[in-house]
């Protein structure tokens, strides 16, 4: 009787220890992947969007909103996406075919290498969908459209290996409001995801 009393508080203890730790909400793209080394290089290509242009600090936004990640060496560029060739590349001015409809960017992370441990990321290209009414942090105001800040800070987590979080309000999150701009500051559970790879 008595080493049935105790196993029964093991286990008692156990289940509390386990709900103490909440379970990670964040999920890595699968096949875990990651970029060899850090900083990952993002490029920022603009030319051809009249709403997000570099003249009136949108890229230079853009860039900065990007580097949230803390891995993240970034800039403006005028080359366009390579695909399959690195370095990772924003485009601001095309859908690439991807990215249509109600979606506001797609992130191409099909680019690795197999390997014993991590599979290795060598490129990851985003493209956005320029039909969607963007605006930046550059702006005043709101009145209806997304914040390209937050959309690429959200697509850059792909771009280093991390899928969607089913934490609300997370960068992660896979879907986000108009004049939200929330998307620009990561959440705990965007910070583990990115901790769990690098």
């Amino acid at each position: 009787m008595k080493k049935q009393t105790i196993l029964s508080l093991g286990f008692a203890a156990l289940f509390v220890l386990g709900s103490a730790f909440p379970a990670e909400a964040y999920v890595l793209l699968s096949p875990r992947r990651r970029w060899a080394t850090t900083p990952v290089t993002v490029r920022v290509y603009y030319i051809g969007n009249s709403t997000i242009t570099d003249g009136d600090g949108g890229v230079t936004a853009v860039v900065g909103a990007i580097r949230v990640w803390g891995i993240i060496s970034s800039s403006s560029t005028t080359s366009a996406a390579v695909r399959g060739s690195a370095p990772a590349t924003i485009m601001l001015n095309s859908n690439g075919g991807l990215c249509t409809g109600s979606c506001l960017a797609a992130t191409l992370t099909g680019y690795y290498i197999s390997q014993a441990g991590d599979d290795r990321i060598y490129d990851a290209d985003v493209y956005t969908n320029t039909a969607q009414p963007l605006y930046s942090s550059r702006e005043a105001g709101c009145s209806g459209e997304y914040d390209i800040d937050g959309i690429m800070a959200h697509e850059v987590g792909h771009v280093i290996g991390i899928g969607h979080s089913n934490v609300s309000g997370a960068t992660m999150y896979p879907s986000v409001s108009a004049c939200n701009t929330g998307n620009r500051t990561l959440a705990t559970d965007d910070v583990n995801a990115k901790n769990d790879l690098y």
